[in-house]
């Protein structure tokens, strides 16, 4: 691996960096050029009401829940470069606590982002529609050189956003996309009862010519009691970028087990899940998934 390779691979940390808290410019990857066209499109396609909230309402509250954090997830990075020896690439996702750790296994790269890492900024953002509760914020925007997109919510104890993201580096044009999640964990299992989540999904095909397209579906999952698992079920899962249905409308994930810590997660890259219960009471799940090439973050609500 060349050090232009390794040096491209090492700025999509910045795109990491910057991801989930918004952003100021113009759209890539595909999207709408005016950010704030086609919210009515946007709203009758995935049967969402206008926003409950603006996403003013969510940054002034999302650095709580930043200095609350003790989780940290994120997806696979899926990109692209313009180096021959390197045009395709997948850094795979291993996270715990407050960090994650991203792996290219061809060339042997590894490199670990942790929260304190993590930079949010504002600017361009539009509150999409409310559905279960949970009001999704698109961000567009140019942060140091990189043209991005996003699409998530902050809840009240955890957030969740899928981010696409191009700069050159060096020469080297990348392009990246990936989910992540995080929040305060509320530490424990659901005792006593079983329950349901609901909320929404956001992603975006991991590789192919709609790559970089903005997706949006619903979330349910469902915790057992008796038997410690938990069924996520992500549906209705919308093209919002091309408003119309995505070729993929479902996702799922059943008899995945969770941990006395109340965190749980299956699977391998391409297909996986992993998240938690967060704040008091179970109120918030939230996470990260890949599955039939889509690779996407989700957060629902008791």
């Amino acid at each position: 691996m060349t050090f232009r390779t390794s040096a491209a691979l090492a700025a999509v940390f910045v795109l990491a960096a910057c991801g989930g808290g918004g952003g100021g410019g113009t759209a890539s990857n595909g999207g709408p050029s005016n950010p704030g066209a086609a919210l009515d499109q946007i709203r009758a396609l995935t049967n969402a009401a206008p926003p409950a909230e603006t996403a003013g309402d969510q940054d002034a509250r999302s650095p709580g829940i930043v200095s609350r954090a003790d989780s940290l997830l994120a997806s696979a990075i899926h990109g692209n470069t313009s180096e021959r020896e390197l045009p395709t690439f997948i850094l795979r996702a291993s996270c715990s606590g407050t960090a994650c750790t991203f792996s290219e296994p061809t060339t042997g790269y590894s490199q670990t982002l942790r929260l304190s890492d993590l930079e949010f900024s504002s600017g361009t953002q539009h509150a999409v529609g409310t559905k279960h509760g949970v009001t999704l914020v698109r961000w567009s925007g140019r942060y140091e050189g990189t043209d991005y997109r996003a699409l998530g919510a902050w809840m009240q104890h955890s957030g969740f956003a899928v981010q696409m993201a191009r700069f050159t580096f060096e020469g080297v044009r990348v392009d990246g996309r990936y989910g992540i999640a995080g929040g305060d964990l509320t530490g424990s299992r659901p005792l006593g009862y079983s329950a349901t989540w609901q909320g929404l999904m956001v992603g975006t095909p991991a590789i192919g010519a709609g790559h970089g397209d903005l997706l949006q579906g619903d979330a349910s999952l469902t915790y057992d009691m008796d038997s410690r698992m938990l069924d996520a079920a992500f549906t209705n899962i919308q093209n919002i970028d091309r408003l119309r249905a995505h070729s993929v409308s479902t996702v799922r994930f059943d008899n995945v087990s969770v941990g006395a810590g109340g965190t749980f997660q299956a699977g391998a890259t391409g297909n996986r899940i992993q998240g938690g219960f967060y704040g008091p009471g179970h109120a918030e799940a939230t996470g990260v998934f890949e599955q039939q090439n889509i690779v996407g973050t989700f957060g629902a609500r008791q």
